[in-house]
């Protein structure tokens, strides 16, 4: 107790010593999540919501499972969450499956399998921001690119899917018996939870963007250069990060190397919000963490040599 008591001591002190740099830090954080997570993430959370309350997600689920059940080995609730996870990016991968598993929709293993892979940074902001950033760094072909961000992942999906075949199999079986008839609420009162539960979702979300920002003050007291600052604070929270890195002195290629590996990992600050998704339904975040890091690893080898040995 004592221990963490002086830790706590010390961010406070550290903190205080440098008050308008950490504000600057924090209205940061604060504005990407009111100008850029909510409006772009809102829609999505809701229109969500409303067809797993409705049972949408579940036809859905059906309609990919004819056409990737060869591909994929999950249920199609499942499928459903793939779907979400990789075209409205993150962090709706992570609630997705959290929603989908308190409502007994799919099961531990399937749920902690999906989210080894499907819980990546959305595909609008990629093209909106890093598409033009890899234009500016001199890559006009970007398709490699976006295999890396989004194929790679899919891949690692593909082989858990066979290595948890067996497993799954079962698993699925027994889910699909279950009775998923639930109280059918209006539509007046199914908007009225939506809106309640991921309204408290992203002010959850916009805390954590905060918090994490603020203490990139630490980063200021590690006698490191300024692109290495800049590098390292986009492995605490990825919107600004990605800026950073783009405003250093590196070459072109590092720039788009360190932007690519941080967006794969997705950040300190990502890990927390998928954290505050699953700590709710009960999923594991080690797990989850120990496949993200995988994919960083993979696809971070994948980079150098695209963005060393590719021509521009």
């Amino acid at each position: 107790m004592l221990r963490k008591t002086f830790v706590y001591l010390v961010l406070i002190i550290v903190i205080l010593s440098n008050p308008d740099r950490t504000f600057q830090y924090a209205y940061e954080g604060l504005y990407q999540w009111a100008v850029k997570m909510v409006p772009t993430l809102f829609p999505f959370m809701m229109i969500s919501s409303i067809m797993v309350y409705s049972g949408a997600d579940l036809e859905l689920g059906h309609i990919l499972n004819k056409i990737l059940k060869k591909v994929y080995h999950y249920s199609s609730s499942g499928l459903y969450a793939i779907f979400m996870g990789f075209f409205c990016g993150f962090p709706m991968g992570a609630k997705v499956v959290s929603d989908l598993f308190e409502k007994n929709r799919i099961c531990k293993s399937e749920a902690e399998t999906l989210l080894a892979f499907c819980n990546n940074i959305g595909p609008a902001y990629f093209m909106g921001i890093i598409i033009p950033i890899l234009h500016e760094c001199g890559y006009q072909n970007t398709i490699p690119f976006v295999f890396g961000m989004y194929g790679i992942p899919a891949l690692y999906g593909i082989i858990l899917g066979r290595i948890y075949c067996k497993k799954t199999k079962i698993i699925h079986t027994d889910v699909l018996n279950h009775n998923f008839e639930s109280p059918k609420l209006s539509l007046a009162a199914t908007l009225k939870k939506s809106c309640i539960d991921n309204t408290q979702a992203l002010i959850i979300l916009g805390g954590y963007i905060t918090f994490t920002n603020a203490f990139r003050i630490f980063l200021d007291f590690i006698p490191f250069s300024a692109n290495k600052q800049h590098v390292l604070s986009s492995f605490l929270e990825i919107i600004g990060g990605v800026q950073a890195i783009y405003t250093t002195t590196l070459l072109p290629n590092q720039k788009v190397f360190w932007i690519m590996t941080a967006l794969c990992f997705g950040g300190v600050s990502c890990i927390m919000q998928t954290s505050s998704f699953l700590e709710k339904s009960g999923l594991s975040i080690i797990y989850y963490l120990k496949h993200k890091l995988m994919i960083t690893v993979l696809s971070a080898g994948y980079y150098f040599c695209i963005t060393t040995y590719m021509c521009k």
